[in-house]
């Protein structure tokens, strides 16, 4: 990017500002922090304060890309209304705006999301709905892009979103690597639920089978039998069944197997693995099996995610 390119930051959450910095650091972007603050300081959550911004009164140089944060005051929407119209004028000047969690209620009372497609934080999205008739509040995303406004339920979805940028502009392997610099278990993409299926699975009172399900992701690609995990835990074939079936509400060959389509369709998603790579990586067996697998548990096939989700990158403005 060239020089002249900006993400602006307002109130937000401490994870909101801190992921995104952690991605955009690692590119060749300059990163001015704008506040509606005199001092140019921001307050966050528990206290803590973040100085050496810009008053946007003050605030005179051009925007390529403005991200717009959250805080306390934002579901309320009592903010100083010169920031708001300033804010308006910005979205509309900016190639690219983005917003983090409640930074999509701050967007709204400027009145640049008027009509569009937007998300925010799960436990936010009816407020949102209420409080903005005039939006339309996609509930189950992680983020939304709706021409050149980019919405997310923010904390680790903001990274989620910045690492989508960073493929917009330096194109996928940078945002790949970048990924793996952060230890991201997956680079999660707009089609993934805010309330995750695999950490629903995950949820159990029985530590052995915590054990088990980290041992069950690292050998995805073998032949996962109900006698193995049973053994794995120390419990006979017919007893792991039913305390499983009790404690999960689903068999174990079930469990499995929604945990080897959610996988796969990461990776589909976010690596550009073939299919048939993918399905041996997870352990279908072929192909077709995984295909039957998939219309089971989330009524789509590979071929139809690895399709909408094509590797080549977009090249940023020079």
């Amino acid at each position: 990017m060239q020089t002249n390119d900006y993400f602006d930051y307002f109130e937000y959450e401490v994870q909101d500002l801190a992921g995104l910095l952690e991605v955009f650091a690692q590119c060749d972007y300059e990163i001015e922090l704008v506040s509606p603050e005199r001092d140019g300081s921001t307050a966050i959550n528990r206290g803590l304060r973040v100085t050496g911004g810009t008053d946007f009164r003050t605030f005179d140089r051009p925007i390529d890309t403005l991200w717009v944060v959250g805080g306390p005051e934002a579901p309320s929407g009592r903010y100083d209304q010169a920031y708001l119209r300033w804010l308006k004028e910005m979205s509309l000047q900016a190639r690219r705006v983005g917003a983090s969690c409640l930074g999509t209620f701050v967007l709204a009372a400027s009145g640049a999301l008027g009509g569009r497609r937007v998300v925010t934080h799960w436990q936010w999205c009816d407020h949102l709905a209420e409080r903005y008739p005039d939006v339309e509040i996609v509930r189950s995303s992680i983020f939304v892009k709706d021409g050149h406004i980019y919405t997310s339920a923010g904390i680790t979805t903001g990274i989620d979103l910045a690492l989508l940028f960073v493929e917009e502009d330096f194109g996928p392997r940078k945002a790949f690597a970048i990924a793996q610099w952060l230890v991201l278990f997956v680079r999660r993409t707009a089609s993934y639920s805010q309330i995750s299926k695999l950490l629903a699975l995950q949820s159990s009172s029985i530590k052995p089978f915590d054990d088990l399900e980290n041992w069950i992701f690292e050998h995805l690609a073998e032949d996962i039998s109900v006698e193995r995990m049973a053994a794995n835990v120390h419990m006979s074939a017919r007893q792991f069944t039913r305390v499983f079936r009790s404690e999960k509400g689903t068999t174990p060959a079930r469990f499995v197997e929604r945990v080897r389509v959610e996988v796969a369709r990461s990776l589909l998603e976010a690596s550009g693995v073939g299919v048939k790579s993918v399905a041996a990586k997870c352990g279908f067996g072929s192909a077709d099996s995984m295909r039957r697998s998939f219309l089971r548990v989330v009524d789509t096939t590979p071929s139809e995610i690895a399709g909408a989700h094509p590797t080549t990158g977009i090249s940023h403005r020079t």
